[in-house]
C-alpha cells in the first residue's frame, strides 16, 4: 500500500538527521544552514528528522518530514519507529537519483537510513560530526555504547559511499577507530559567516558565555567550577551557563549574583541575540567533531576559550587563539585562560583580527560550495557552464568558410554562454586560412558576440579525425561540439542542445539526428549508407544502452572533460573513422563508480551538399573503412587517463 504521506515531487537531495530545527547543537544548526545554502542552487530538497510530533511542512524553500520519536539520554538518542522506516523505503524507491545524506553514525535515524539504503541498493554519504568516543555517567553504559558504536553503528560509516569529516582530527579518528581508508573520507570545515562585526562591537556587554547540552561529553561542571573562581573577582562581568540535562550539579543559593545558570536550550535566534552582547565564549568538551558553536561565537566577535580536544585545537590554530587552550577537566587552567580573554577583549582591533581569520578559515559560502560540489557534482557542473567550445576542422573550404563563421559568431547562446571557436587548418591549399584570419582580425568585434578564437594548424594533412582531436584537446569549454566548415548543418541547433544540458545535470552527450521528415536527403546512396552504418554500429552499442540513429552525424555535443578524456584516446587516422570509434568508446565508458553515460538524440536541420560543391565522403572507400572500425573499436579495450577528485587515474575499459 502506498504511503499517503509520500511526496509527489522528485528530490535531488534527501537529508536525514535525528533533529533538525535550529537549536543549541552544532549538528542541527549545521544541517539547517547547509540546506538553506544548497536550496539557493534551485535544488529540490527534503529533510527527514525527529521531533515531538509528526508533521510535514515547507521551511524556507525546502520540504520537511518530521517523525515523533522516543527520546533517550537527555534527548541525545531519539528512537524512530516503523512509520519512519516505511516512509524511507517509499521515498528512496521513488527518488532513485537523489543523494542521501545521513548526519552522524551513532543515531537510530542513521542506522535505519543506512539499512534502508542498503536494502534498496541506493548509495548514501555520511557527514560525521563527531571525532571521539561517547561519554556517559555510568561506566557500564559507556562500555556498552562503545561496543555498539564499533559493532553496530560503525556499519553506517563502513557501508557509506563516502564520508565527510568536519575536521582533520575527525578524519584521523574515523579512519583509525573504524578501520576505514583515508581515501574514503573528505574534510569540509563547518562554516558560519556573520557580517558587520565592527558595528556591533560597541553594543557588547561584559559577558562570558557557555551554551550547550548538559551531557557528560560537554562537561558543563568544569565550566561552573571555573566560573565560581572568577565571578567574585570580576563582579562587573556576567558569567552565563546555558543548557539542559542531568550533568550539571549546582545549588542556586551558592551562586554569586553575577553567575547565572539558565536551564533551557535557547532557540537559535535567542542564542544569537545573547552571543551578540557577549565577549568571551567557553567550550569545555571532552571531544568534538568541529564545534559550530565556537565558529558562530567568534563570528560575532567573542574570544574563544577552548578545551584541548583535538578539533578545538584545530580551530584555535586556524584563527590564532592557541593561547586560550586549556586542559580538559582542569577548572583552574580554564579560569586562567578566561581571565586572559577578559583582559584581551578590551582590544577591539585584536578581536577583529580573530574574526577576520575565522571568516577566512570557516566561511559559510565555502562550506556550502564544497558540499554542493561533492554531494551533487552533476548539478554543480551545470552551474559552471560558461563556455561552449566549437571545434571546426578546415580543409579547402574557401567557398563556405565565411558564411559558416558568420553564423557561428552571430549565434546567441542560452544564459549568454561564451563561444570558444577553435579552427584547425588541416594543411589547406586554398585561401581558407587567409579568409579566416581576415574575418577574426577585429578583436573588439568578437567581444561583442561573446566570442574568443583559437587558430591551430597541422603541418601536413592529417585527415578529419585527427584534426578534430587536436581541436578538442585544445578546448577549454564546459561543453564541446563539432562543427563542419561547410553549410550542411545549422549552428542554431546548438541552442536546443545547450538547453537540454542546462535542464538535465546528468546528461553527458547529445547526438544530432539528420534522418527526420523535415530534412531531404538528396543522395540515396549516402542516405542508405548512413542508415546502414548507424544500424550496424548499434548492433554493438545496444548492449551498452546507446543506439544512435545517426552515428555519422557531425553534431556531437558533450561535457568538456568527458570529450577531452575520450578524444585523447582517438586512434583513427581516416577522415571519418572518428564517428564509429568515438561512438563505441562513449557507449562503453563507465564512471569510476560503474555508471554509464546518459545520452540524448535530437533532430537537427541538414542540407546536404553534392560532390561538386565539395562533399568529401566517398561511400565505397569510407563505408568499408567504417565497417572495419566499428568492429575493431567495439571489441578492443580502451585505455583512458582522466582526473578524478584531483587525482590522475589510468584504467582500461
Amino acid at each position: 500500500m502506498k504511503n499517503k504521506n509520500l511526496p509527489k515531487a522528485k528530490y535531488d537531495l534527501i537529508n536525514i538527521s535525528h533533529y533538525f530545527s535550529p537549536r543549541v547543537g552544532g549538528l542541527e544548526n549545521m544541517a539547517h544552514s547547509l540546506l538553506l545554502g544548497l536550496k539557493n542552487y534551485d535544488l529540490k530538497i527534503l529533510s527527514v528528522f525527529g521531533s515531538a510530533k509528526r508533521y510535514s511542512t515547507d521551511v524556507e524553500g525546502f520540504e520537511t518530514e518530521s517523525f515523533r520519536t522516543l527520546d533517550l539520554f537527555d534527548k541525545t538518542y531519539p528512537i524512530f519507529g516503523l512509520d519512519f522506516v516505511r516512509y524511507l523505503l517509499n521515498i528512496i524507491a521513488t527518488n532513485p537519483e537523489a543523494k542521501i545524506v545521513i548526519h552522524s553514525r551513532h543515531l537510530t535515524s542513521s542506522l535505519i537510513a543506512s539499512l534502508v539504503c542498503r536494502l534498496s541498493n541506493h548509495p548514501y554519504v555520511v557527514i560525521e560530526h563527531n571525532a571521539g568516543p561517547s561519554y556517559f555517567n555510568s561506566a557500564l553504559i559507556t562500555q556498552i555504547i562503545a561496543w555498539a558504536d564499533q559493532n553496530i553503528f560503525g556499519s553506517v560509516l563502513r557501508n557509506a559511499e563516502h564520508i565527510f569529516a568536519v575536521s582533520e582530527s575527525g578524519k584521523k579518528w574515523i579512519a583509525k577507530n573504524f578501520r576505514i581508508s583515508s581515501s574514503q573520507i573528505s574534510v569540509i570545515y563547518n562554516g558560519y559567516t556573520k557580517n558587520g562585526f565592527p558595528n556591533l562591537y560597541g553594543k557588547k556587554e561584559d559577558i562570558v558565555l557557555w551554551a550547550s547540552k548538559w551531557i557528560k561529553v560537554k562537561d558543563p561542571q568544569t565550566a561552573l567550577k571555573a566560573y565560581m573562581k572568577l565571578a567574585p573577582r570580576y563582579k562587573d562581568w556576567k558569567f552565563l551557563l546555558i543548557g539542559e540535562g542531568r550533568n550539571l550539579q549546582y545549588d542556586t543559593e551558592d551562586l554569586p549574583s553575577n553567575l547565572q545558570i539558565i536551564p533551557e536550550l535557547l532557540k537559535q535566534e535567542d542564542l544569537f541575540r545573547l552571543i551578540q552582547k557577549s565577549k568571551v565564549y567557553v567550550n569545555t568538551s571532552l571531544s568534538e567533531g568541529l564545534a559550530l558553536g565556537v565558529i558562530e561565537a567568534v563570528s560575532f566577535g567573542l574570544i574563544p576559550v577552548l578545551s584541548d580536544a583535538s578539533s578545538n585545537k584545530e580551530i584555535a590554530k586556524q584563527i590564532g587563539t592557541l593561547e586560550y587552550i586549556f586542559g580538559k577537566k582542569n577548572a583552574s587552567d580554564l579560569a586562567r585562560n578566561i581571565q586572559k580573554a577578559i583582559i584581551k577583549s578590551k582590544n577591539t582591533q585584536y578581536v577583529q583580527d580573530i574574526v577576520r581569520r575565522n571568516k577566512d578559515a570557516f566561511s559559510m559560502d565555502k562550506m556550502i560550495e564544497e558540499y554542493f560540489k561533492k554531494l551533487l557534482p552533476h548539478h554543480y557542473r551545470n552551474t559552471k557552464i560558461n563556455t561552449l567550445s566549437i571545434v571546426m576542422p578546415v580543409y579547402n573550404e574557401e567557398r563556405t568558410i565565411i558564411k559558416i563563421l558568420t553564423k557561428v559568431k552571430n549565434l546567441k547562446l542560452p544564459n549568454d554562454i561564451n563561444k570558444e571557436i577553435i579552427i584547425v587548418n588541416d594543411a589547406s591549399t586554398d585561401e581558407s586560412m587567409s579568409k579566416i584570419e581576415d574575418f577574426f582580425s577585429d578583436c573588439e568585434e568578437l567581444k561583442k558576440y561573446n566570442c574568443s578564437v583559437k587558430l591551430l594548424a597541422n603541418e601536413k594533412n592529417r585527415g578529419k579525425s585527427q584534426t578534430i582531436k587536436k581541436g578538442i584537446l585544445n578546448s577549454t569549454g564546459e561543453l564541446v561540439v563539432i562543427q563542419d566548415a561547410d553549410l550542411e548543418y545549422d549552428p542554431n541547433d546548438f541552442k536546443i542542445f545547450i538547453s537540454n544540458f542546462l535542464d538535465d545535470p546528468y546528461l553527458d552527450v547529445i547526438y544530432g539526428n539528420r534522418f527526420t521528415s523535415t530534412n531531404k536527403m538528396f543522395n540515396a546512396v549516402h542516405n542508405i549508407g548512413n542508415r546502414f552504418i548507424s544500424s550496424f554500429s548499434s548492433l554493438f552499442t545496444r548492449i551498452y544502452g546507446f543506439t544512435p540513429k545517426d552515428m555519422e552525424t557531425c553534431y556531437k555535443m558533450g561535457r568538456g572533460e568527458l570529450f577531452r578524456t575520450i578524444f585523447k584516446t582517438l586512434e583513427s587516422e581516416t577522415n571519418f573513422g572518428l564517428e564509429p570509434e568515438i561512438t563505441a568508446k562513449l557507449a562503453r565508458y563507465r564512471t569510476m563508480r560503474g555508471k554509464r553515460l546518459k545520452f540524448m538524440q535530437l533532430p537537427v536541420a541538414y542540407v546536404p551538399r553534392s560532390l561538386a560543391l565539395g562533399k568529401k565522403m566517398r561511400w565505397l572507400k569510407n563505408g568499408f573503412e567504417a565497417l572495419f572500425e566499428i568492429m575493431y573499436f567495439n571489441t578492443t579495450p580502451m585505455k583512458i587517463e582522466e582526473v578524478v577528485d584531483g587525482k590522475n587515474i589510468k584504467r582500461v575499459i
